[in-house]
């Protein structure tokens, strides 16, 4: 059996202006994760040959995607987004750890930033 990668993988985020808190790199990261959303999605709009390597990771994950039948027209908003994001933070849906402790407070200070691991909770059924 051969070798799976990592089940995610990690990507590098630079700051656009200074993390001081959670707030702020939150803020951050999901305004950049925003914007390469939006730009994959422009990308869609053109005729996309798929290539032998495209063709593999598609095998790998299990799903080939050669473009959107029907294109979606909304775009996001980064700010919603932003908003719903730390909303989500505050009501308990996910844990973020930074440099490996946990970070509990949108407004506690982080320092420098080396690696950030988000854990989405899910809730249990049942009693």
């Amino acid at each position: 059996m051969g070798r799976r990668g990592p089940l995610l993988t990690p990507f590098v985020i630079a700051p656009e202006a200074p993390w001081h808190t959670l707030r702020d790199l939150l803020a951050d990261i999901v305004r950049q994760q925003v914007a390469a959303f939006r730009e994959r999605k422009s990308e869609v709009a053109w005729l996309r040959v798929l290539t032998q390597a495209d063709l593999e990771a598609g095998q790998e994950t299990g799903r080939i995607v050669s473009g959107e039948l029907l294109p979606d027209p909304r775009v996001p908003d980064a700010e919603e987004a932003v908003a719903v994001a730390l909303r989500a933070f505050a009501d308990g849906l996910y844990f973020v750890f930074v440099n490996d402790v946990q970070v509990e407070d949108l407004d506690q200070p982080i320092g420098e930033v080396r690696t950030v691991l988000f854990v989405r909770l899910t809730p249990l059924a049942g009693g």
